[in-house]
């Protein structure tokens, strides 16, 4: 005989707080493990990438008084320097502060991807889609150093997530927030504009046209917003008309080819993720239940099918890589949200996935992640003698460089006007030999970097810095010199050298005379 008495009153609450109480457990690990993965970059002594190094010299710019597209040249949207700003404020303004900006994101982006999950699949989806997100190389990659990939998808995702939500529980405070969320990140990084797919075909199936006009509105005010805020010519000159001026050359077979060759070394843990999840729906249709998953899915509301919302936003993110010119590999990572929003929808086995997932991050470290964002040492070789000799420059010295890194990492300012020394720049003319002798004759500069052929390709340049009193202090091939002014005074006195050597010829002197290089941060 069965018990036919009601169940206790308080079992919702019971059953509610088992719930938050596992969400918390799940964040805990997981921002353990996101952590783990990335503070190794947090710290890392050199520059990571060349975006890593450029962003890092806008902190310091911005930390002494630049204003971002009037003084700092910015190629991202008008919300990615102050985000830059604010990291390097909260890291009181110290060496590493500015990579702030990527832990808070990379932690950002896997809570909402968890929480994402489950709205889509449960626990169980939501374990793999955050699980995954902390552990694929591409997020490492761009929320490890500072890009903005990082905030623009944590951002982009919040917007689904928030869609995800209104889909179950429409209300116009919800298409409020969901368009501050996507206009937030495009004002980060346009890239992320296919998010905009699922969140505009939920808004259009609710057929409530206030909260498609409230969050479009929204969405537009932040756009507007920030773009007057910095002057909306500069904004679109150097955010948008540069991209546009980029030289062409790129196919979109090209670019399959990079997103599949990168996806099959960094996101080795999504992409064996995803290929047994193939196998278990084929296993599953020709019905064998292996591995089925018990566990009933959240009321998924009303609205067009969930897996057409999230291929179809796969689908717009991998059409607008195959067809971005040029497409750079951090672009990449902005296909992690959808695939692991995918899975948590199809829900492989958790302890196969897990097997499989650990498996592949071990291999992807092995392989890829090691050397290239878990361990990536310090500056070595020719690099080294030139971080430590701008590290030796007078106090007070600025210095230029078209690896701006390298000014960076040595606790050096690069001016204002040149902390993006990138090829798109020189190419279409916006950086020329004549601007960087010009920077490079202001008083307070004492050293030019020649790292690479961004400026390497100016043949006039040797002859301008000549003019401006610098000499060759070493050549290390036929494209990397370093240059230092020989009568360098920023201070407008005899300045001590952070080696306690004084002068303004001293550096040359000390640096041509074979004098002992630092290896000190």
């Amino acid at each position: 005989m069965t018990d036919a008495s009601p169940a206790p009153a308080d079992a919702p609450d019971r059953a509610a707080l088992a719930k938050s109480a596992t969400v918390r457990r799940d964040l805990l690990w997981l921002g353990a493990l996101t952590l783990a993965l990335r503070l190794p970059t947090f710290f890392a002594t050199k520059h990571l990438t060349f975006d890593d190094g450029v962003f890092g010299a806008s902190a310091v710019a911005m930390r002494n008084g630049g204003v971002p597209f009037r003084d700092v040249f910015s190629s991202q949207g008008p919300l990615f320097l102050p985000l830059v700003w604010i990291a390097d404020t909260l890291g009181l303004h110290t060496l590493d502060g500015p990579r702030l900006l990527g832990l808070a994101s990379g932690l950002a982006l896997v809570i909402v991807i968890y929480l994402a999950g489950r709205e889509l699949g449960g626990t169980t989806g939501a374990r793999i889609a955050g699980g995954l997100a902390a552990v694929t190389g591409s997020s490492i990659a761009v929320t490890g150093s500072i890009a903005a990939d990082g905030p623009a998808m944590a951002l982009a995702s919040t917007a689904v997530l928030i869609a995800l939500r209104y889909r179950r529980d429409p209300s116009t405070g919800r298409a409020v927030a969901m368009g501050v969320a996507l206009g937030a990140a495009i004002m980060v990084k346009a890239l992320v504009l296919p998010a905009a797919v699922p969140v505009g075909l939920i808004l259009l199936w609710g057929r409530r046209p206030k909260d498609w006009f409230a969050a479009v509105g929204a969405a537009f005010a932040v756009g507007a917003g920030l773009s007057f805020l910095w002057g909306f010519a500069d904004v679109w000159d150097q955010s948008v008309t540069y991209h546009l001026d980029a030289p062409g050359g790129a196919t979109p077979v090209a670019n399959v080819k990079k997103l599949i060759s990168t996806m099959t070394t960094r996101d080795v843990a999504l992409v064996a993720t995803g290929l047994l999840a193939l196998v278990v729906g084929l296993l599953r249709r020709s019905g064998k239940a292996i591995g089925e998953d018990e566990e009933d899915r959240p009321d998924q509301g009303v609205g067009p099918a969930v897996p057409l919302l999230l291929w179809a936003w796969f689908v717009a993110m991998f059409l607008v890589l195959a067809f971005e010119n040029p497409m750079w590999r951090p672009h990449i990572s902005e296909m992690v949200p959808p695939c692991c929003l995918l899975l948590a929808w199809y829900r492989p086995p958790l302890k196969a996935t897990a097997v499989v997932a650990g498996l592949a991050t071990v291999f992807m470290i092995v392989t890829y992640a090691g050397p290239a964002l878990l361990w990536a040492g310090g500056y070595e070789g020719d690099e080294a003698v030139v971080v430590d000799a701008l590290r030796d420059l007078p106090v007070g010295a600025l210095a230029i460089s078209d690896e701006p890194g390298q000014v960076w990492r040595s606790g050096r300012r690069t001016p204002d006007e040149l902390v993006d020394g990138s090829a798109l720049l020189t190419e279409t003319g916006r950086v020329t030999a004549e601007s960087v002798a010009d920077a490079a004759g202001r008083d307070d500069v004492c050293a030019v970097v020649v790292w690479s052929s961004r400026f390497g390709a100016f043949d006039d340049l040797p002859d301008l810095l000549a003019a401006e009193g610098y000499e060759v202090a070493q050549r290390f091939d036929d494209t990397r010199v370093l240059y230092l002014k020989a009568d360098c005074d920023p201070s407008g006195r005899q300045a001590s050298t952070s080696s306690g050597s004084t002068g303004s010829g001293s550096s040359i002197s000390a640096f041509q005379g074979g004098s002992s290089v630092r290896r000190t941060r």
